[in-house]
Parts: structure tokens; sequence; C-alpha cells
């Protein structure tokens, strides 16, 4: 064999020794003209921004998804107040009925006034009672 004939073997068979990637940061120079050429680069570009936009259109729907799930917590809060206010609301409104019924059974049992003051403060009992009416009314209604 003659030296040119040797030179050009050892050079076709480094080139075929070259393996090509498509990973920019392990192909050498080889290697980076074909991926440019042949579209190998831009193929990988275009995936990796297409997984980027996926991860970014997920991290927003997540994003969206507690947004919601905090309003439902706003909204609960909400309803834990209101209730709160009710059960006050309630809790005040039974005071004022056993008062009423009180009264109302001291009135009964009370002998010793005239019927006619027993029935003014009985009618004053059925303003009170028909008040708290109102109120429950009202407090049933929110």
């Amino acid at each position: 064999m003659s030296r040119t004939h040797l030179i050009t073997a050892l050079v076709l068979l480094g080139l075929t020794a070259c393996t090509t990637t498509d990973d920019p940061s392990k192909g050498g120079f080889l290697s980076g003209m074909k991926n440019l050429s042949d579209g190998t680069y831009q193929a990988r570009v275009d995936d990796r921004q297409k997984t980027l936009e996926n991860e970014q259109d997920t991290k927003a729907r997540f994003a969206a998804f507690n947004a919601e799930l905090n309003t439902l917590r706003q909204r609960l809060a909400k309803a834990e107040v209101n209730n709160s206010q009710k059960k006050n609301q309630v809790a005040t409104l039974t005071k004022e009925i056993d008062a009423l019924e009180t009264r109302a059974r001291m009135v009964q049992q009370d002998t010793f006034t005239p019927d006619a003051e027993r029935q003014k403060r009985l009618d004053a009992l059925k303003v009170e009672r028909d008040a708290l009416d109102r109120e429950i009314d009202l407090l049933l209604r929110r």
C-alpha cells in the first residue's frame, strides 16, 4: 500500500468511526454539521419547546384549580361566620322565647290581678311574640 492509500484509509476509517449524536454537548464538528443540515437540532429544540409549553399549560391549570379551591375555602369561611352569627341569634332568640314564656306563665298564674289587667299584659306579650316571630322568619330567610 502506498503512503497516500494508507492516509486515505486512515482518514476514511476515522470518519466512519465518528458516530453522530443529536446531543450538541456530545457530538463533534462532523456530528454538528450533520445535525444542522438534516434538521435534527431544530427537531430537538422544537421538542423541548413543546415540552416546556405543556409544562406551562399544566402549571396554569393547577394554578387555576388551586385558585378555585381557595375561593371555595373563602365561601366556606363566610358560611361558617354566617352560621356562627345565626347560632348566636338563635341562642338569643331562644332566651327571649324562654323569658316570654316565663312572663306568660306568671300572668296566667296571677290570680290577684283583675282579668282586664291580665288581658292587657297578655296582649303586650302577644305583641312581643309577634316581633319574635318576625325575627325568626328573617333569620330563616338569611
